[in-house]
């Protein structure tokens, strides 16, 4: 296979060979497995971020120990344990909650940083847009794609709830609609900015 020079900033290039080195690889072999990388994101229809997107994704489900499922599946096993017992399903969203809040907050200690977490990894997520707008002395948040039946929008209203209230929101209101739509309006004391996506 012929060989041809690339330009890079000579600085990512040092601490990608330090890294390749820990690794067992050569510098060749590391650039190579990193530009087929980004030549498959962009066939797929990725841009330039998207890379960057997925190693800030890859880091949250390794260290949540998420496993993938399909929605299908997160749906009616949700359906199924309000059916059973309503109070213990709120309760595990609730635990889910304030687990996940945990871990953001070693992320991200405001708001306006775990929103810019969520901007990296967007692409990845079910949910499809996160609105934010101070409204007087409250703020209005509306994050939508968190769900298509009641029962799983409801799960993931209560798992929000815990979220904010570790980022110190007093929740005045939470509405979840089927479709996965939640409306929370909150109070804090400090100003956030309209974001509309």
């Amino acid at each position: 296979m012929p060989r041809v020079n690339i330009a890079a900033d000579s600085d990512i290039l040092d601490e990608l060979e330090q890294e390749a080195k820990k690794k067992g690889y050569t510098l060749y072999a590391i650039t190579n497995l990193a530009l087929k990388a980004v030549a498959e994101i962009l066939k797929e229809g990725g841009n330039s971020e998207t890379l960057v997107s997925l190693v800030e994704y890859y880091r949250i489900i390794r260290d949540l120990e998420i496993v993938p499922v399909t929605v299908w599946y997160l749906e009616n096993l949700i359906k199924i344990a309000y059916e059973s017992d309503q109070k213990k399903a709120i309760e595990i969203c609730e635990t889910t909650g304030m687990q996940v809040a945990s871990y953001l907050k070693t992320k991200a200690s405001t708001l306006s940083e775990l929103l810019d977490i969520y901007d990296k990894i967007k692409e990845m997520l079910p949910i499809k847009d996160i609105s934010v707008k101070q409204n007087g002395d409250s703020i209005d948040f509306r994050i939508t794609g968190t769900g298509f039946g009641l029962e799983s929008t409801t799960c993931a209203a209560h798992i929000l709830k815990k979220i904010l209230e570790e980022y110190g929101f007093n929740i005045l209101s939470i509405t979840p609609s089927p479709g996965g739509i939640i409306l929370v309006k909150a109070k804090a004391n400090l100003a956030v900015e309209d974001r509309r996506k």
